[in-house]
């Protein structure tokens, strides 16, 4: 998961302005992490394409509202997109966790804004809402649904 997350930092520096570190590598903290694998209100996945490790889902009760699921983080490695990869690894996550949904993105991440609205219409229709908040310090999309 480590290995996958820097390749995820790096990519989401595009739009969180991160820089590598003096070593040339996107490092995050590995404590980050450690609550996916010790804490019940947390799920890792790994997203396989195939056989092929493709990427990565952090699945999460959400901090503020324990009552909803949130996608903490996702990632779809670049050789993978396009390829329906994604949306098939969200649509198995949905069937595992049936309930209250949100997803965030970034609001300059417009690609992901795009592919979460036809991932997230994949599988409920219109049923979702899409509104604006800060998150943290983040100006955010959150899309909100029930499965």
């Amino acid at each position: 998961m480590e290995n996958l997350f820097s390749y995820y930092l790096y990519d989401m520096s595009e739009f969180m302005g991160s820089n590598p570190n003096s070593n040339g590598l996107y490092i995050s903290k590995p404590a980050l992490l450690d609550p996916y694998w010790q804490g019940d209100n947390h799920v890792p996945y790994f997203i396989y394409a195939d056989d092929i490790l493709a990427g990565f889902a952090l699945i999460r009760r959400y901090p503020a509202d324990q009552q909803i699921f949130d996608i903490d983080q996702f990632f779809v490695l670049r050789r993978f997109k396009g390829q329906g990869v994604g949306k098939r690894a969200l649509q198995e996550i949905l069937a595992k966790h049936p309930g209250k949904w949100q997803i965030r993105i970034l609001k300059a991440n417009k690609p992901a804004l795009k592919f979460w609205c036809s991932s997230v219409s994949n599988t409920v229709g219109s049923n979702y809402e899409i509104s604006m908040k800060i998150d943290v310090d983040l100006e955010m999309h959150f899309i909100h649904f029930e499965t």
